[in-house]
C-alpha cells in the first residue's frame, strides 16, 4: 500500500492564486526519476481556483496531496503546514511559479546522504516565462561541491554580493534535523523567509552542502507569475530582530555580516524605489529619496545625473 511506502522526499509547495501555472511546478516534481516522493501542495486561502486545479492533479496522481489553510498566512505558514503534513526523510521546497530540472531530487538525495548533510542546495537558472527562455546559471560552476558554514553563507546571502544571493537558493532539508531542533519557518516574515531558516539551521550546527550544478528553474519576477509581495522594510526589521539574538550578539564576525546585509537591503530598496520614480517620471520623489537617504546617496544621485542629462538633451532640441 502507498501509505506504508518509504518516502525519500516530500516536495512542499506553498500555493496562492497560482491556478494558471501551478501545474508546471507539480509536474516537474512528479517527473523526477529514481526517487520515492510525495508532493504536498498547501493552498494558502487562494481567491482563484487554485484548489480546484490542485485537486484535479491529485486525482490523476495519488502522490499529490492538497492541504488547505483556513486563513491566509503567507509562504512561511504554508510551508510549515506542508512540512507538518509530510512524511519524507527529506523535504524539498518548490515555489509554485518555479520548477525542478530533470533528476534534481535524486542528485541531491545521493549527495545529502553521502555528505551526511542536514541541508543541501544547488545552483539555479533564471527562467523568463514571457519569452519562454532560460538564462545562465546564477552561480559559478566551481568548486562543484562546497561546505557552507554560517559566515560563508552570510557573506554571500545579500544583494550586490559577488554571486547571486544565497538566500535565493531553494533548500533540500533533512527532516530529522528540523524536528530535533524544532526549526520551522518564521511566520512573522513573508519575504526573505528562506534566508532566515538557512541561518537558523546553520546556528544549530547544520551541515550545509552546496552543489553548483543547476537543478532549479527560478522564474524571474518580470514574468509576472510571482505572488510574493516585495517587502524590503520587513526584511530589514527581521534582520534587526535576528541580530539581537544572544548567540549572534556574541559573534562579532556574524554581527558584521548581518550589518553588511542590512546595508545591502537598504541600498536595493532605494535603488528600486528610485528606478520606479524615474520610470514614472516622479522626479520630486526621486529627489526626496536622494536627500533623505544619505547612506545610499550614490544610487539616487546616479539617477539624478541621468535626469539632468535627459533634460539637457531636451533643452538643446529645436
Amino acid at each position: 500500500m502507498y501509505e506504508l511506502q518509504r518516502i525519500d522526499v516530500s516536495v512542499v509547495i506553498a500555493a496562492y492564486n497560482c491556478a494558471p501555472f501551478v501545474d508546471r511546478a507539480i509536474n516537474s516534481a512528479l517527473s523526477q526519476e529514481d526517487v520515492s516522493l510525495e508532493v504536498i501542495v498547501v493552498d494558502d486561502c487562494s481567491t482563484d481556483n487554485s484548489a480546484d486545479v490542485i485537486r484535479a492533479l491529485a486525482k490523476q496522481d495519488k502522490r499529490v496531496r492538497l492541504v488547505q489553510l483556513e486563513k491566509n498566512g503567507g509562504p512561511s505558514a504554508a510551508r510549515n503546514a506542508g512540512i507538518a503534513a509530510s512524511r519524507g526523510t527529506w523535504i524539498s521546497v518548490l515555489d509554485a511559479d518555479d520548477a525542478f530540472l530533470p533528476n534534481r531530487l535524486s542528485r541531491l538525495l545521493v549527495l545529502g546522504e553521502l555528505q551526511n548533510a542536514d541541508i543541501v542546495a544547488d545552483n539555479f537558472v533564471y527562467f523568463d516565462a514571457v519569452a519562454g527562455s532560460t538564462g545562465n546559471p546564477a552561480l559559478r560552476s566551481l568548486p562543484r561541491e562546497q561546505i557552507i558554514d554560517l559566515h560563508a553563507f552570510l557573506k554571500q546571502a545579500r544583494p550586490y554580493a559577488p554571486e547571486a544571493d544565497f538566500g535565493l537558493l531553494k533548500p533540500f532539508y533533512r527532516r530529522s534535523f528540523l524536528d530535533r531542533h524544532a526549526i520551522s519557518y518564521r511566520t512573522d516574515c513573508r519575504h526573505g523567509e528562506d534566508f532566515l531558516i538557512y541561518t537558523d539551521i546553520l546556528r544549530y550546527g547544520g551541515r550545509f552542502v552546496l552543489l553548483r550544478e543547476p537543478g532549479y528553474l527560478y522564474t524571474t519576477r518580470s514574468s509576472g507569475l510571482s505572488r510574493t509581495v516585495i517587502d524590503y522594510k520587513g526584511q530589514i526589521q527581521a534582520m534587526d530582530r535576528l541580530s539581537r539574538e544572544p548567540d549572534l550578539i556574541a559573534d562579532p564576525k556574524t554581527q558584521h555580516l548581518l550589518i553588511e546585509r542590512r546595508r545591502a537591503l537598504i541600498r536595493l530598496s532605494v535603488e528600486r524605489r528610485c528606478a520606479n520614480n524615474l520610470l514614472e517620471r516622479r522626479y520630486a520623489s526621486l529627489v526626496w529619496s536622494a536627500l533623505v537617504d544619505r547612506s545610499n546617496a550614490d544610487i539616487p544621485l546616479a539617477m539624478l545625473k541621468r535626469i539632468i542629462r535627459k533634460k539637457r538633451r531636451r533643452s538643446a532640441e529645436p
